[in-house]
């Protein structure tokens, strides 16, 4: 549908020009065109009023929904409210995305993010104060225009006790009369169940907006909104000027997940007001678990990934700690291979004419025209720099956490060698075992591929997959082979002939090492006696789980340094 079948496009440029002006911005965005419908679906969003695509820059408004709703007057306002997300509230998705993670603190396990709301408040303020009964007309309209829905069941009885105090706050804030926004037949049942319903919205409105600090508004607008959650998963809602304010990606929210420390005046001053109780948890969460609640919720498949890039994020974080090291002065070979011929030039090092070879190209022309070659050195290969292949063998045993919610020991000093190894130039491999059949990578050549296939995790019982490192071991004679576990490998170790098979694979092998996490190293000295005594085999032991990152950068030294 074309603007111009509920509007020409002289009144669109007309609203866009206002709704610019109230502002009193440039803002690069593109003027309004029409929502195209989403395609539907299970997945599919709810139809938005309108919203910006920050991807394109461009502003959509479904004019036709506008229309149907009785707020044709109210285009300018809904344009002014998109305009306000984008050059103040939030402005950037960075600061959405904080939002989100704290309030995944304070409402654990909340079903849809809040801070649509928030920003709505902050800039309906704003444009309300010359559009305020353009404002209304869309909420009133939004009340009496049925909307197709994936929540058919979601207002049979009405809007719901929290959005009904969100419009509760605007008829205080514009002050208009109860029941101008609330429909009046909730207004005695809302205070009967929530009593001083509306003596809060008062006091909400009068303190709200005169915080000095959003971080602030954002811990009062929490706790204020808290009462009228029952149940945190259940939340649920669809509000005209919603879901038009982006979701944050991947490196927002891995941003956000650190910021934890930006909050703790406001939210001890939040404590001494008496905002937030006991029941509220304001204590900083675990990082792997910010994470889980930040995309636990987010609409399809999406979360996972999502969730997947920000755990492997945050292990690259724990890994650049124990490895990462300032660069220094590296001791180059001398230079003495002449580079290819160029023309020199005026301003040129005078030096780097090679006169001899400028004589026998140029003839008489050699005084006029010289040419220079810089002089390299003569670097050797990768492949003869020393850094042997690395294989890697993995423990995932249900006995260990599961990565992506809890930090997993062995998990971070599979990062931390194959970091260290691919840093070197060297190449990885990846087995990741625990019962049954294991997971093999290709031979990998970056750090992002190896971080994310170490984190996959199967969990069971343990059986070390010694017939596939002897038939790897067989084509691939090279490599270093690390073998990352606790006692159950010497349990496995046990079983017959599973000790000769190890035997014969360390033969074939540059070096196998079996970095352990055992309280006493006499059990391993005992079970791998037969191989202790080869230059080929070396035994590694932490007595902590703590251990293993640190002793895993000192063991990446060992092998791999010259």
């Amino acid at each position: 549908m074309s603007p111009g079948a509920a509007f020409t496009p002289e009144e669109v440029e007309r609203c866009w020009r206002e709704a610019l002006a109230l502002w009193d911005v440039h803002v690069e965005l593109s003027p309004p065109e029409p929502h195209q419908p989403f395609h539907p679906g299970e997945g599919a969003a709810d139809e938005p009023l309108a919203y910006i695509d920050l991807a394109r820059r461009q502003v959509f408004v479904h004019f036709d929904l506008l229309v149907r709703m009785g707020a044709r007057d109210s285009l300018t306002a809904v344009l002014a409210h998109e305009i306000g997300h984008h050059v103040r509230f939030p402005h950037t998705l960075g600061w959405d995305a904080e939002l989100r993670v704290l309030e995944q603190r304070l409402i654990p396990g909340l079903g849809q993010s809040l801070t649509n709301l928030f920003f709505d408040l902050q800039v309906n303020e704003f444009v309300g104060r010359t559009h305020a009964e353009a404002l209304c007309e869309v909420y009133r309209g939004f009340l009496r225009t049925p909307h197709t829905r994936k929540d058919k069941t979601a207002d049979k009885g009405g809007p719901s006790p929290l959005f009904s105090f969100y419009l509760a706050l605007y008829e205080e804030l514009w002050r208009r009369e109860p029941g101008d926004l609330v429909p009046r037949n909730q207004l005695e049942p809302l205070e009967q169940a929530y009593p001083g319903f509306r003596a809060q919205a008062r006091m909400f409105v009068q303190t709200f907006y005169a915080l000095p600090d959003a971080r602030l508004q954002f811990l009062y607008f929490c706790a204020a909104f808290i009462r009228f959650i029952d149940v945190p998963s259940d939340v649920r809602f669809f509000i005209p000027l919603g879901g038009d304010v982006s979701i944050p990606d991947e490196g927002d929210l891995d941003a956000a997940v650190q910021s934890g420390g930006r909050w703790e005046d406001a939210l001890a001053e939040a404590r001494a007001q008496g905002w937030l109780d006991e029941s509220h948890d304001t204590k900083e969460a675990d990082p792997l678990d910010s994470i889980r609640r930040a995309t636990e919720h987010l609409p399809g498949n999406g979360g996972g990934k999502l969730r997947r890039a920000l755990v492997a994020r945050y292990y690259r974080r724990l890994v650049d700690q124990y490895i990462l090291k300032l660069p220094s002065s590296p001791s180059k070979p001398e230079p003495y291979l002449r580079t290819l011929p160029e023309a020199w030039e005026y301003g040129d090092d005078p030096s780097t004419i090679d006169w001899t070879l400028t004589v026998i190209a140029q003839g008489p022309l050699a005084a006029v025209a010289p040419l220079r070659r810089e002089l390299e050195a003569d670097l050797p290969p990768p492949s003869d720099l020393g850094v042997p292949a690395l294989e890697l063998y993995l423990d995932t045993s249900g006995s260990m956490p599961k990565p992506e919610q809890e930090l997993n020991a062995m998990t971070l000093a599979a990062q931390v060698l194959a970091a260290s190894a691919l840093r070197k130039g060297a190449t990885v491999r990846g087995i990741v075992y625990s019962a049954g059949d294991p997971l093999v990578s290709p031979w990998m050549y970056d750090e992002e591929t190896a971080r994310d296939f170490f984190l996959q995790y199967i969990g069971g019982g343990t059986w070390f997959p010694v017939e596939e490192m002897e038939r790897m071991a067989s084509e691939r004679p090279d490599a270093l082979r690390v073998i990352i576990s606790d006692s159950d490998f010497l349990a496995n170790m046990r079983e017959k002939d599973s000790l000769k098979r190890l035997a014969r694979a360390m033969s074939q092998s540059r070096r196998v090492v079996a970095f352990l996490a055992l309280p006493d190293e006499g059990p391993a000295r005992q079970v791998l006696a037969p191989l202790l005594s080869s230059p080929r085999f070396r035994l590694a032991t932490v007595q902590w789980m703590s251990d293993f990152g640190r002793a895993a950068a000192a063991l990446a030294d060992a092998l791999l340094e010259k």
